[in-house]
């Protein structure tokens, strides 16, 4: 099972090993390390920080289940691909002669999109805030990035093969810019957006008089509601706290009378939605055998 443990710990080895490589080609003699070997310990390098960048931003648990696993595992693989090879046209170039462009550029610039792709939508996924225009925002973002990936790929397949390369490019920057704007926005809205309600003050923030019955000693007890009060008998302390009735998405719903939230469109149960008339029916109809009547 793929987890981000031992992802990270692949990443972190082959970052030491870039380091002690790098060390060693200072300390030797010139000459003793091949620039070719420079060169693949600096790709794996960079392929590795990718990667300890890219598990950072993974789900927190150690177990990735579900669609975000088979993201990073997409992710990893895209990645892992481009890598080989890159390093495989670095070391092979003169044996590969004309079908490098076939088999190995374009599988490999392939690879690297698609592993950034996936990393971009690792990060943008598991972003939440119950606004109506953050959802509008994420969607245009993952809209616009996945437009964006299919186009640079068509690019990358089919360069030189027709006569709209340039509307692809154009297309191609289009979708950048819109995937950028768009991500920056998601990100900024999900960390600095107040949620619907927060700030809010409660109709309920006044103390309301309360009579109720002490559990302890059965005697009598004026309360007060978000107050600590207590037992004049047997000095029990209590504390009614009232909470007002609002959408999973925090936006209030007292004296609202609709059966969806107006903030986020979430339809709001029966027994949220407001009327007074009706629960009062309700409950004498209930007292009585009778039906019960529902609120439209």
């Amino acid at each position: 099972m793929i987890t981000k443990k031992n992802i990270l710990w692949t990443f972190l080895g082959f970052v030491a090993l870039a380091m002690l490589t790098g060390i060693a080609a200072v300390v030797l003699p010139s000459g003793w390390i091949d620039e070719k070997v420079l060169i693949t310990i600096f790709i794996v390098g960079a392929y590795s920080l990718a990667g300890i960048v890219i598990v950072s931003v993974a789900p927190k648990h150690n177990n990735i289940h579900g669609n975000q696993r088979l993201t990073l595992q997409t992710c990893t693989i895209g990645l892992a691909l481009s890598m080989v090879l890159f390093i495989t046209l670095l070391w092979f170039d003169s044996w590969i002669g004309y079908q490098r462009d076939q088999y190995f550029w374009k599988p490999a610039l392939i690879g690297l999109v698609v592993g950034l792709a996936a990393a971009h939508r690792m990060m943008i996924v598991p972003l939440t805030n119950p606004l109506r225009s953050f959802q509008i925002v994420k969607r245009t973002t993952i809209i616009a990035a996945s437009l964006m990936v299919a186009l640079i790929i068509y690019g990358i397949l089919f360069d030189g093969y027709g006569t709209f390369d340039e509307i692809v490019a154009r297309l191609i920057a289009i979708a950048a810019i819109i995937t950028a704007g768009s991500t920056i926005a998601t990100g900024a809205i999900a960390i600095f957006a107040p949620k619907p309600g927060e700030g809010e003050q409660s109709s309920f923030d006044t103390s309301i008089p309360i009579t109720l019955t002490c559990p302890r000693c059965a005697e009598s007890i004026q309360a007060k509601s978000n107050k600590e009060s207590r037992c004049q008998s047997c000095k029990l302390k209590v504390r009614v706290q009232i909470n007002e009735p609002r959408c999973t998405c925090g936006y209030l719903l007292y004296q609202l009378n609709a059966d969806s939230c107006p903030e986020c469109g979430k339809p709001i149960p029966t027994t949220e939605q407001w009327g007074s008339d009706l629960n009062e029916s309700n409950a004498e109809q209930s007292a009585s055998g009778a039906p019960s009547q529902t609120p439209s």
